[in-house]
């Protein structure tokens, strides 16, 4: 395994949800428990034992160990005393569910015309579009949607970034390879040159920048997955985080259709058809950020 690959611990299932993931450093370790006592904390999980399992992470290998708890640490359906988890393996302690995944585990698939294991490289193209999007002076966000393509989740299981469904409870669990994912892209993250590198062109989903917190940012993009439709009053599910969709939507709307739907939001950045970052701001006109030949496929 490469020497900066982390191990990422998070919460699948819980009757109350906790923080809903943990990092672990090469070398480090994660207990689990019902008390402060642990690290990753399950206080509503009366099944779980005070300071219940750990997980180790060396840099090679994952292996979960069990603290002497009371009803035991199941690994993918066994009930175990300490066992290597492979990525994308599942614990149960008490009632509780965490998934485990290791950073950037799976290369690219076939279809994709990459090769991964850090084989790939930026066109000039994508550095362009990776360079406007990292010169962005407020916090920089992505929305991503889980339905164009099996990959687009297990990108965003496999990395350490904050992220979360725009989609709610059990109902939104149920609908993972369907939904719009938020996820933060604080500077420097790994997670941003990936996605530029398999997702740009590929309408998985589009960008934007705001200084709100995480959960606020999530709050404000909710309220826009559901819209009326003027003429017949019928609801209909709006898919604003599709690139195609936006550039048609922003230029048709009053001033106060777009400032009720930038609220804080500083500017919104999409793929054009020609593979150039489109930036729209609450106001004026929208900007091309690249201008290079067209991306071949596009």
């Amino acid at each position: 395994m490469l020497g900066w690959q982390r191990a990422i611990v998070e919460v699948r299932w819980a009757k109350a949800a906790p923080a809903n993931r943990a990092v672990i450093e090469p070398g480090g370790a994660l207990r689990i428990g019902r008390t402060e006592r642990a690290d990753l904390v399950v206080a509503a999980d009366r099944a779980m034992s005070a300071v219940h399992c750990e997980i180790r992470w060396d840099g090679e290998t994952c292996r979960v160990v069990d603290l002497a708890s009371q009803d035991g640490t199941w690994l993918n359906g066994e009930r175990v005393d300490g066992g290597e988890i492979k990525n994308g393996g599942w614990i149960r302690a008490g009632g509780t569910v965490f998934a485990v995944y290791l950073e950037g585990a799976t290369p690219p698939r076939r279809e994709s015309g990459l090769k991964g294991g850090g084989q790939d490289r930026l066109t000039p193209l994508q550095e362009d579009v990776l360079a406007a999007l990292q010169v962005e002076p407020e916090p920089l966000f992505a929305v991503l949607d889980a339905s164009r393509g099996l990959r687009v989740l297990e990108v965003l299981r496999e990395s350490v970034e904050e992220y979360q469904s725009l989609y709610e409870g059990i109902q939104g669990e149920a609908l993972a390879m369907q939904a719009p994912f938020l996820v933060r892209l604080p500077k420097g993250a790994r997670l941003l040159e990936q996605l530029v590198l398999e997702g740009w062109g590929k309408r998985w989903g589009i960008f934007l920048t705001c200084r709100r917190p995480f959960k606020e940012v999530r709050t404000h993009l909710r309220r826009f997955l559901m819209v009326v439709n003027d003429e017949t009053g019928e609801r209909m599910y709006f898919r604003f985080y599709d690139p195609t969709a936006l550039r048609v939507f922003l230029p048709t709307c009053t001033p106060r259709q777009r400032a009720q739907f930038f609220g804080e939001i500083g500017a919104l950045l999409v793929e054009t058809k020609d593979g150039e970052v489109m930036r729209f701001g609450a106001q004026g006109t929208p900007a091309v950020l690249t201008a290079r030949s067209e991306v071949p496929g596009l």
